[in-house]
């Protein structure tokens, strides 16, 4: 089954982050009560999915169909047709129902622009009877005048009603956004259909597929973490699962398990830390690339679109501007590859430096150089007392403190920390920022690999001095409403240009952090799989067995199994990408 992962992610949290409150509260202890502290999901802004378009579209019947029915607007009353009416979903989003716009009520109009000024997310709803000029003319604006386009799907509804040729669709969204080189992401769903198909039955699972809402799942998924949202959302989940590795060692009772299992868990919350420090500078990198990109495009569209009516000097303005916009892309995409190479080799330097002060610690020492009963130097890991022979002998036969040992000294010697990154020659850390530098170095020319001059230089000479031409005549013979309509498309083509430019920026930032990402995140997750094979080899020993540390390892698996779920659900293959958006995968951020 297909979940909206914005929603799912947060109430999955909340439901283990509850169980976890209820174990930590078993333990009296100091360290029980500092990490009973820690549990706590931090409140943030819930996102906001707001679902527009003309009266009748089925916006509401989409709502209900979403959220499996757990939502249920009300359909064809006053209050679902006259105001925006905001659902709640399981406290985690909020669902934004607005009125029919474009139906000569101006009231109506601005309710729903209104409510899209906040939107993480806009469906805009069409039947399949598809787009008059109102309906067009509000898609242009929106992902046009409003550059809104990086967070909108086109969701055409009642499809069951009428099929249509492939590609007959989406031809028509891009008629109505006006441009050739540039669409929006299109579903085509039947709500009834998925409704049905939730009453159980033979033809449950035909009529689900053919309702087409996991697509739309898909969708929202992937501009989710296109957006950076998802990695956002499973940051509560890397901290149940980190609290839970350091709770472990509450519920063990031998002072070697207790100290191995505090550093192993030390181990994996540098590196989540980490992962969530580059992740949220990488944003930050991003936003100032493309606000410097906006200035500049917007230089451009403006000359493109009002050039003067000398053929000659048009030509010469137009070429002098399309040389600056070039100029300044490219510029603007080096000072982000060296923004992400600066952000990364500083967050690796800072990984190094914290599995060096596990590693140092003084509870590593007393581990890995015992004075006690521990003796890692032989095969099964562990002497024993007199005193508490039995008990050690229970514990002897399963773990194996070499490995233990061997992966809490991992993170000096692989990672290559102590000497610092540029100092540890071949070590993983190295080659991560090596890679990441060869990458994002004097080579990285996205605008010049997607010829930006060509099609917009093209578009332009074609679109704003044609149109500026016609400007001129309509002034001198035609009246007011022809000259009137002239300037609206001179508005709607710069509008236009505007989106197809910044696409190409926003496609440019989605293949930047998947690059980013899939040199990363290997060598983390081979790390990270030591550190679990290490916890395993403890928690699995008799001594560690109990209700507590069962229902902790539960907590955990049930946290690592929603990370990679939507990581894979976000990024699935089958979730279709308009032009500007990654159409590859990567591998999780988290």
């Amino acid at each position: 089954m297909t979940n909206v992962l914005v929603h799912e992610l947060p109430s999955r949290a909340q439901e283990l982050m509850s169980r976890l409150q209820h174990v930590l509260s078993l333990n009296p202890g100091v360290l029980a009560g500092e990490l009973l502290a820690r549990a706590r999901i931090q409140s943030r802004q819930k996102p906001r999915m707001v679902l527009t378009g003309q009266f009748s579209s089925g916006k509401s019947s989409l709502i209900k169909a979403l959220t499996d029915g757990d939502v249920e607007p009300v359909i064809d009353a006053d209050i679902a047709t006259d105001a925006v009416t905001e659902y709640e979903w399981d406290g985690s989003v909020v669902l934004v129902d607005t009125p029919g716009v474009q139906s000569g009520l101006r009231s109506h109009d601005e309710l729903a622009v209104g409510a899209i000024g906040e939107a993480d997310f806009i469906l805009f709803v069409v039947t399949v009877n598809l787009f008059d000029d109102a309906s067009r003319d509000y898609l242009r604006h929106l992902a046009n005048d409003l550059q809104l386009f990086g967070q909108m799907i086109v969701v055409i509804t009642q499809a069951g009603k009428q099929a249509a040729a492939e590609g007959v669709r989406d031809k028509a969204v891009q008629d109505a956004l006006g441009t050739l080189a540039f669409n929006l992401p299109i579903a085509e769903v039947d709500s009834v259909y998925y409704l049905r198909s939730l009453d159980g039955g033979p033809r449950a699972d035909a009529l689900r597929t053919r309702s087409g809402i996991d697509e739309l799942r898909l969708q929202i998924n992937k501009i989710s973490e296109d957006r950076g949202q998802l990695a956002q959302l499973r940051q509560p989940l890397h901290l149940i699962r980190q609290l839970c590795d350091e709770a472990q060692q509450l519920f063990v009772e031998d002072s070697p398990s207790q100290d191995a299992l505090g550093l192993l868990a030390a181990q994996r919350s540098a590196v989540s830390d980490r992962r969530y420090m580059i992740e949220r500078s990488f944003l930050a990198a991003e936003a100032e690339f493309k606000s410097a990109c906006l200035v500049n495009v917007t230089a451009f569209v403006d000359t493109a679109t009002s050039l003067p009516a000398d053929g000659s000097r048009a030509g010469d303005a137009l070429d002098a501007a399309e040389s600056r916009l070039v100029e300044a892309l490219d510029r603007h995409a080096e000072q982000f590859a060296h923004a992400i190479n600066r952000l990364t080799e500083m967050q690796l330097d800072k990984l190094s430096e914290r599995l060096l002060e596990i590693g140092d610690s003084n509870r590593a020492q007393h581990l890995l150089h015992p004075s006690g009963n521990v003796a890692l130097e032989t095969p099964d890991g562990l002497g024993a007392t007199p005193s508490d022979h039995a008990t050690h002998d229970r514990f002897t036969s399963v773990v194996d403190w070499r490995g233990v040992a061997d992966q809490i000294t991992k993170g000096q010697k692989w990672w290559g920390a102590g000497d610092g990154l540029k100092n540890a020659s071949g070590s993983v850390g190295h080659t991560v920022v090596k890679d990441v530098g060869h990458l994002f170095g004097k080579k990285f020319k996205p605008w010049e690999a997607l010829k930006i001059a060509d099609k917009i230089g093209k578009a332009a000479k074609i679109g704003g001095f044609a149109i500026q031409i016609g400007l001129t005549g309509y002034e001198v013979w035609k009246g007011e409403r022809e000259v009137r309509k002239a300037q609206l498309e001179s508005e709607r083509q710069h509008a236009a240009f505007i989106t197809e430019i910044m696409g190409h920026a926003d496609k440019i930032a989605a293949d930047a952090r998947r690059q980013l990402w899939e040199i990363i995140d290997p060598p983390m997750e081979v790390f990270l799989a030591g550190v679990q094979a290490a916890q395993d080899e403890i928690l699995g020993a008799d001594l560690a067995r109990g209700n507590a540390t069962r229902e902790l390892s539960a907590i955990a698996s049930e946290a690592d199994r929603l990370l990679a779920e939507s990581t894979a659900a976000a990024n699935s293959r089958d979730a279709p990408s308009p032009a500007h958006q990654v159409l590859d995968t990567r591998r999780a951020a988290y």
